[in-house]
């Protein structure tokens, strides 16, 4: 488990995760070539402790001059448990990646919220199952958009988060 939080809480990982997710496949070659910044140990290393921690999967191999290549696929973006305890340790890993990303960045000197575009929304919404799956749909949509940019001076890695929550224990009004 704590091989796993320490995956979904890697800026790195989530990246590799969020290509594979929106290319439904891909070879380490692709993610290579999608991602320029990252060094190409940096690549390997994470797809091992992915693979490892059966975040993705062999989908394919194939044989390039003579040697295997591994498509990987998305193996389950669900972590399934019977008591909840693992989510609520995914969950908490998150928030503290969360904080600790936001204490470091107002430690910074030079932290500048406008310019840096620093936001926090929160927005309740009444919707079927049938209707949320579609807007889930739609900010993937949205965000695999704009996630292939290319990588140039200008640009800046941001942390974009978007969590699921029910409306804690009291129940909705009908």
């Amino acid at each position: 488990m704590e091989k796993l939080i320490k995956i979904l809480t890697d800026p790195i990982s989530n990246r590799i995760i969020q290509l594979i997710r929106k290319n439904r496949k891909m070879t380490v070659s692709e993610i290579l070539a999608a991602t320029p910044d990252i060094p190409r140990a940096t690549i390997y290393r994470r797809i091992e402790k992915m693979a490892a921690a059966e975040v993705i999967e062999v989908a394919e191999t194939h044989k390039v001059r003579g040697q295997t290549e591994n498509t990987y696929a998305i193996k389950n973006i669900y972590i399934p448990s019977d008591s909840g305890t693992d989510e609520m340790k995914i969950m908490t890993a998150a928030f503290l990646r969360m904080f600790s990303l936001c204490s470091e960045y107002f430690k910074r000197e030079d932290a500048d919220v406008e310019r840096d575009k620093l936001f926090i929304l929160n927005y309740a919404i009444a919707l079927s199952d049938r209707d949320f799956s579609e807007m889930v749909k739609e900010l993937y949509a949205v965000v695999d958009k704009y996630q292939n940019q290319p990588v140039s001076e200008d640009t800046k890695t941001r942390n974009l988060y978007l969590m699921s929550l029910p409306n804690g224990g009291e129940p909705d009004e009908p």
